[in-house]
């Protein structure tokens, strides 16, 4: 997860947003009955302007719904975050190479897409989290009909960030602004005829 616009806070308030992250991570967990998580985690570590946080895989279908909803819910105002849901192996202890392997890398791919990056740039306030779901995790989670989440409130869109490509899911538990009026996507620009 990232903070929309942490770079564009003062340096005085980039600390503040840190420590909240996790507060928030831990809170959002809680209301949607997945508390005890946050201690059983394999990797959780602060990105700075964000987290990464490495649950096991039986819990993606939760993750999906009811936690997306629940991260809603708590943020406060004025803080808004970018979301990725992915599936895959990770390496795993306690020392500085734990949490490495490609389902990182497509995490952190996945987050910096842009359309899950203008999806908080076309919303308004009541919007505070965006969400890219890998279409590993889509399958696995919501077609399967584990999430209990209407395949219908994920939209497909291709990514691709560096040399990584693939379709992924857009997920906004509570759209605004031109996410209402335009959908989730931008339509691409029409070319002249030459």
């Amino acid at each position: 997860m990232d903070v929309k616009d942490f770079a564009g806070r003062l340096g005085r308030e980039q600390a503040a947003l840190t420590g909240l992250v996790p507060r928030v991570l831990v809170r959002a967990l809680e209301v949607c009955g997945l508390g005890a998580e946050w201690g059983r985690a394999s990797l959780s570590v602060s990105t700075g302007d964000g987290w990464v946080l490495g649950l096991r895989s039986g819990l993606l279908p939760r993750l999906l719904n009811p936690f997306l909803p629940a991260l809603q819910e708590v943020l406060s105002d004025g803080v808004r975050m970018r979301a990725t849901i992915h599936i895959g192996p990770l390496t795993g202890g306690r020392s500085i190479t734990a949490g490495s392997g490609m389902a990182r890398v497509q995490a952190h791919r996945l987050l910096d897409a842009g359309p899950v990056r203008a999806l908080l740039e076309r919303s308004g306030p009541g919007t505070k989290v965006a969400a890219v779901v890998s279409e590993r995790a889509y399958v696995d989670a919501v077609l399967s009909g584990y999430a209990n989440d209407d395949p219908g409130l994920y939209v497909p869109v291709p990514v691709r960030v560096k040399s990584f490509a693939q379709t992924a899911y857009l997920r906004v538990p509570v759209p605004t602004g031109e996410l209402l009026t335009h959908g989730f996507t931008t339509p691409e620009p029409r070319r002249g005829r030459t």
